[in-house]
């Protein structure tokens, strides 16, 4: 095992928790967190936030919930647009839906590591 460091930056506010979900498959992402490897919801007690994770060394991709409701789920307004906060590791473009696990999965095998998510509003 190893610690892994996801950096969470670009919140607007610290209203709610961020809720991160760590796959190491395509499986299930990022809606069905319930395949996720790591799947937890953190209060926001700083600006950008930093959230460890002891994991062995692989690939991984992150998704990022601003769950400012505290819901559990993600608020969203017409056609499906996020009204929270939504981030992915490899920071992504989102243009069409969400990105792919490909597009987002980053290589976690050089000992400690530190990967910045930001947070994007729609």
């Amino acid at each position: 095992m190893a610690n892994l460091k996801l950096v969470i930056s670009q919140l607007r506010n610290q209203k709610g928790e961020v809720c991160i979900a760590l796959f190491e498959s395509k499986a299930g992402f990022p809606e069905d967190d319930t395949q996720a490897i790591c799947n937890n919801c953190f209060t926001i007690t700083e600006l950008p936030m930093t959230v460890s994770f002891d994991v062995p060394h692989g690939s991984y991709a992150a998704s990022v919930l601003h769950d400012e409701n505290k819901d559990g789920e993600l608020e969203t307004g017409m056609l499906g647009i996020p009204k929270e906060g939504v981030g992915f590791s490899n920071d992504p473009r989102i243009i069409k839906g969400t990105p792919s696990f490909e597009k987002t999965r980053f290589e976690f095998n050089e000992g400690n590591r530190e990967v910045e998510i930001a947070v994007k509003y729609f």
